[in-house]
C-alpha cells in the first residue's frame, strides 16, 4: 500500500517564507481584504496539489516527499547565500538554477497550464493529415519539438486513419487531470529545460539596503519570458536578479540592491501575486 498521509502542500516552500519574517519574529500577510499575522502553514499552500495516483487511481505521497527531500537541501543553499561574507561556488550557482526552475514549473497555474498544452498537443497530432509536413513541423516548433522529431511524428501519425487519431484524441481530453497516464504533475517535467536556460543566464545576488526589504508574492517567479530576464526574492535581505548574458557566467556576481530596484522588485512581487504577498511588516506591505 503506497503511503498517503499528507495534505498540506506547499508551492512556494516553508523554508522560503520563513526568510521574510520581520525582527519581531512575525510574517505579515497582504490579501485583498485586508493585512494580518500570518503561518506559513497556511499560505501559499493547496490541499493535494502534489498528490499522484497509480493506474488503480491509489492516491500516494510520493511526489510530495520527494519535493519535501529536494527542499531540504535547498533550505541549506539559502542558508549559505545569505551571509555576505560567503564565497559562492559553481555548484550553488548550480544549485540556484535548480531551486528556480522547480519553483517556476510547481506552481498551481503551471500545473493547469501543462494539461491545457497537453490537450493543444494532442489537437494538433490528431489533425496530422490536415498539414504538410512543413506545416506540421511549424506548429510542433510551439511546443519546443525539434524538426527531426517532428518529421519522424509526421510519418508515423499520416500512416494512421484520421478515425484513429481522432478516437485518440477524444480519450486524451477525457482524461483527468488527476489521471496517471497524463497527471497535471507532468508540469514539472520541463524542469530541466528551464534550468537550461537559466544557466545560459547572468545571476546577480542582491543584499538589501539596511533601511529596505523584500517582500514575496505567492507567484515569485514570472510564468513566462524567464529568458529576457526576472527577479526574485530569496529573503527579506537578499533577492536575485537575472539577466540575459552576454558572456558565459559560472560564479554568482553579487552587489549591493539600490532603494529603485528593491521598490520594483517588491511592486513586482505584488502585480505578479496569485492572492497574498508576505513580508516582514504591516506598514511595508501597506504601501505596495
Amino acid at each position: 500500500m503506497m503511503k498517503f498521509e499528507k495534505t498540506n502542500h506547499h508551492y512556494v516552500p516553508q523554508y522560503w517564507q520563513r526568510g521574510f519574517r520581520g525582527p519581531n519574529g512575525h510574517l505579515y500577510g497582504k490579501f485583498r481584504d485586508g493585512i494580518r499575522v500570518v503561518s506559513t502553514r497556511t499560505i501559499m499552500q493547496q490541499d493535494y496539489l502534489y498528490t499522484v495516483f497509480d493506474d488503480q487511481w491509489n492516491p500516494s505521497d510520493s511526489l510530495e516527499d520527494a519535493l519535501s527531500a529536494v527542499e531540504a537541501e535547498d533550505a541549506k543553499l539559502f542558508q549559505r547565500l545569505h551571509s555576505p561574507s560567503y564565497t559562492s561556488t559553481a555548484d550553488d550557482r548550480n544549485h540556484l538554477c535548480a531551486v528556480l526552475a522547480l519553483q517556476a514549473t510547481r506552481h498551481p497555474d503551471i500545473l493547469r497550464h501543462g494539461t491545457k498544452r497537453s490537450r493543444e498537443l494532442g489537437q494538433v497530432l490528431a489533425t496530422a493529415h490536415d498539414y504538410s509536413l512543413d506545416e506540421f513541423k511549424a506548429r510542433m516548433t510551439g511546443f519546443a519539438v525539434s524538426e527531426a522529431d517532428a518529421h519522424d511524428c509526421y510519418v508515423v501519425l499520416c500512416s494512421r486513419s484520421k478515425e484513429q487519431l481522432a478516437a485518440e484524441l477524444a480519450e486524451l481530453t477525457g482524461l483527468s487531470p488527476q489521471s496517471s497516464q497524463l497527471p497535471e504533475q507532468d508540469a514539472l517535467r520541463a524542469m530541466p529545460l528551464v534550468e537550461q536556460h537559466l544557466q545560459q543566464m547572468e545571476l546577480w545576488l542582491l543584499d538589501v539596503p539596511a533601511t529596505e526589504a523584500f517582500v514575496l508574492g505567492d507567484t515569485p517567479i514570472p510564468q513566462s519570458d524567464l529568458r529576457q530576464g526576472f527577479s526574485v526574492p530569496l529573503s527579506r535581505s537578499l533577492a536575485v536578479l537575472a539577466c540575459p548574458a552576454l558572456v558565459p557566467q559560472t560564479l554568482l556576481s553579487r552587489r549591493n540592491a539600490t532603494a529603485t530596484e528593491v521598490r520594483d522588485i517588491n511592486r513586482t512581487q505584488s502585480d505578479n501575486a496569485l492572492s497574498v504577498v508576505a513580508g516582514p511588516s504591516a506598514a511595508l506591505l501597506a504601501a505596495l
